[in-house]
C-alpha cells in the first residue's frame, strides 16, 4: 500500500468486518479495535452488519472487490487470498489517473 501512495495512484483500501468476535453483528467499536489491533493506518475499517457487499448467500473469505470509482462498477470480485494483489487494481488506478 505505501508503494501505491508513493505512486500517486490513489488506490483506497477499506476493510469491511461482517461479523463480531463473539460471531454477532459487527460495530462500530468493534471495527475501531480491529483497526487498532492490527495497525490498520492507512485503511479504513468499517462494520457491514447487513453483508451490502456480499453477492448472494454466501460469501468465502477475505473477500477482495475492485470497484472504479469512475463507474462505480465491479471490476473485480475475488474470494479467497491469491497471495498478492490482483494485476487489475493497480491498473485500473493508472487509467484513472
Amino acid at each position: 500500500m505505501q508503494s501505491w501512495q508513493s505512486q500517486g495512484l490513489g488506490i483506497v483500501a477499506v476493510t469491511l468486518l461482517l461479523d463480531a468476535q463473539n460471531e454477532g453483528p459487527p460495530t462500530v467499536e468493534g471495527a475501531l479495535n480491529w483497526k487498532n489491533a492490527y495497525g490498520l493506518n492507512s485503511v479504513y475499517v468499517a462494520a457491514d452488519p447487513q453483508f451490502s457487499m456480499v453477492p448472494g448467500n454466501s460469501v468465502g473469505t477475505p473477500q477482495l472487490t475492485i470497484i472504479d470509482p469512475r463507474t462505480m462498477q465491479v471490476v473485480l470480485l475475488q474470494e479467497g487470498w491469491g497471495g498478492s494483489h490482483p494485476p487489475q487494481l493497480v491498473q485500473l488506478a493508472q487509467q484513472n489517473q
